[in-house]
């Protein structure tokens, strides 16, 4: 195999970094153009969201997002039909299918209710247990039993770019419901950031499990340490999940529906400190890639 030209790696790695801070500058323009239309239109108060208006505001940060993570896998990237199946997959069959859990398995309780506390211990142990053990468990199984058994999964990376694909997906579906329950009650500017931060956080949780999933793949360990590594990474990305749902509910009790920003800055502040710890790992996947190559 020919060496690599450094200059064309340097070029490439230029490019990547570009495209990763034109994707990001999107999303803050995505969210700045929904306070412009409030401003034009004079909107002070909460909206009432079309189905249609609702279903682009879920998608958009979908979209962006799902652009940024796919070029993550920088060595050897996955085939984009794939990458945009597993999206579906959590859009379509992962979130719905953990609604139907959640509904089966406990009576739907909202966190955010005046004069409940989110951080009562049976509240904590609700948002864990059932939603959070649900979402992750239904984002798990789009993976595992689809593109997982598939030869393109050939590296531990992989685990994680699939994961966060099932789990943007997945935030879509989550924040159309979300948009269309709240009926007239939806700052349209908070909810775009709302939809932009809740989409990192679902696929954060997934990539952590991704992480775990991709290293269980191709570990020499035997089926019961697997087994037990699966385990272990479903219930951490339950908890996450699960804690981020209780945090975010207790900020909205606090007053979110004066002080809107207030609640969205906090949720960005713990979406994006395990997007960080995330990109640790995710840093040590490339670093083992056996597709890497000297870009020095």
């Amino acid at each position: 195999m020919a060496a690599p030209n450094p200059r064309w790696s340097l070029r490439r790695a230029r490019l990547l970094v570009g495209s990763k801070l034109a994707l990001v500058g999107g999303l803050v323009v995505f969210v700045g153009l929904t306070w412009v239309v409030e401003r034009m239109l004079a909107l002070d108060g909460p909206v009432d969201l079309s189905p249609p208006l609702a279903l682009v505001i879920a998608a958009v940060p979908a979209s962006l997002w799902l652009a940024f993570f796919y070029l993550q896998d920088r060595y050897e990237p996955e085939p984009m039909h794939y990458v945009f199946g597993v999206f579906l997959l959590g859009a379509l069959v992962a979130a719905p299918m953990a609604d139907f859990a959640m509904y089966q398995l406990a009576p739907p309780q909202p966190l955010v209710q005046h004069g409940l506390d989110p951080f009562a211990p049976d509240r904590v142990v609700h948002a864990i247990v059932v939603v959070g053990l649900a979402q992750e468990l239904c984002k798990y199984v789009a993976v595992r039993y689809t593109i997982y058994t598939s030869s393109e999964f050939d590296e531990p990376m992989d685990g994680v770019v699939y994961m966060m694909s099932v789990g943007t997906g997945f935030a879509v579906w989550v924040n159309y419901r979300h948009l269309q329950d709240l009926g007239g009650q939806v700052y349209l500017s908070t909810g775009a950031a709302e939809a932009v931060i809740s989409t990192l956080a679902h696929a954060s949780f997934a990539g952590f499990l991704g992480y775990v999933l991709g290293r269980a793949k191709f570990t020499r360990r035997g089926p019961v340490s697997r087994g037990v590594l699966l385990f272990a990474g479903l219930v951490g990305a339950a908890l996450i999940n699960g804690l981020f749902t209780v945090v975010e509910a207790w900020v909205r009790t606090r007053g979110l529906a004066n002080h809107p920003w207030k609640g969205v800055g906090l949720a960005a502040a713990l979406a994006i400190a395990v997007f960080l710890v995330l990109m640790v790992f995710v840093r040590r996947l490339l670093a083992q890639s056996p597709f890497r190559r000297d870009e020095r």
